[in-house]
């Protein structure tokens, strides 16, 4: 089985889904608004990021900050790290990611985005591999059971 399209029932995929997280001591409404903001080193950047609306407003953003000087080294160890985040705060989007298994999730999607998803059947698929390896952390018991802390 494959679930390629994170959107209906699989919304809750989505780093554009409502779950807010706090990470750099900021609350973010959702993992998108966070990891736009921290392309950036700027607490100031990050505040105003947190405070847009929606998610796209903050992709909008995120393309226009001066990126960290090793934002290419490091995106794949953020995207980990925030989707971890998400997924332990939010304990009901856990246990809905665990009952994706077996499938492979498939970041699909048709903006041309080939690092972190699949367009026209091609792409490295960053971000279905990242939820994949959070949904066998939290199949293992990996992921904390009970929300963390706001």
């Amino acid at each position: 089985m494959v679930i390629d399209t994170f959107s209906g029932r699989y919304r809750f995929l989505s780093n554009f889904a409502p779950s807010p997280i706090v990470a750099v001591g900021i609350r973010f409404p959702t993992v998108e608004h966070a990891f736009q903001a921290l392309k950036s080193t700027s607490r100031s950047d990050w505040e105003k990021i947190a405070m847009l609306p929606t998610p796209g407003l903050a992709k909008r953003a995120g393309r226009g900050l001066a990126l960290r000087s090793n934002w290419s080294e490091v995106r794949v160890a953020v995207m980990t790290t925030l989707v971890l985040l998400k997924f332990c705060t939010h304990v009901d989007l856990q246990r809905r990611l665990v009952a994706t298994a077996p499938a492979t999730l498939i970041e699909g999607n048709t903006w041309g985005d080939r690092f972190w998803g699949v367009c026209g059947g091609v792409g490295e698929n960053n971000l279905g591999k990242i939820l994949m390896y959070a949904r066998d952390l939290a199949a293992a018991g990996c992921l904390p059971h009970t929300a963390m802390p706001q």
